[in-house]
């Protein structure tokens, strides 16, 4: 149950990102590229993937031809590239000098999920509580 609830927020998560990229659960091409960046975001080593694989494995997913799902990332890429780009930069902390590729931009995604997320995963921190002093 535990791990179900910990891919819900990871989704949720994911989703949250796109539309701060400003792309819209509506926008084809959508589910894939958050479908991919999910199935790479559950690896051990998340920044170290083969670009077919995932494509694989999300057209298992969806029941799709796996050609179909490239332009469908690439589509989004371009979306981004041409509205967001400095929200783009603003994940990576530095400007992309060209269109960055689908296995690019799943890393950008995958690294700026990672790097928020162990906070998250890590033990709750203690409120410390304050002591009333001492009347004398």
């Amino acid at each position: 149950m535990r791990e179900r609830n910990a891919d819900a927020l990871l989704i949720t998560e994911i989703h949250d990102l796109l539309y701060r990229l400003g792309i819209r659960a509506t926008r084809q091409g959508f589910l894939e590229t958050s479908c991919a960046v999910f199935l790479v975001m559950r690896q051990r080593e998340p920044l170290w993937f083969s670009i077919m694989d995932v494509y694989q494995q999300v057209s298992e997913l969806y029941h799709m031809d796996i050609h179909v799902i490239d332009p469908r990332i690439r589509l989004i890429i371009r979306k981004i590239w041409r509205e967001h780009r400095a929200t783009l930069n603003g994940l990576i902390g530095k400007e992309l000098e060209s269109v960055p590729t689908p296995r690019q931009f799943i890393q950008i995604l995958c690294g700026y999920l990672h790097k928020r997320r162990p906070y998250r995963i890590s033990r709750p921190r203690e409120i410390p509580v304050r002591r009333q002093p001492e009347r004398r």
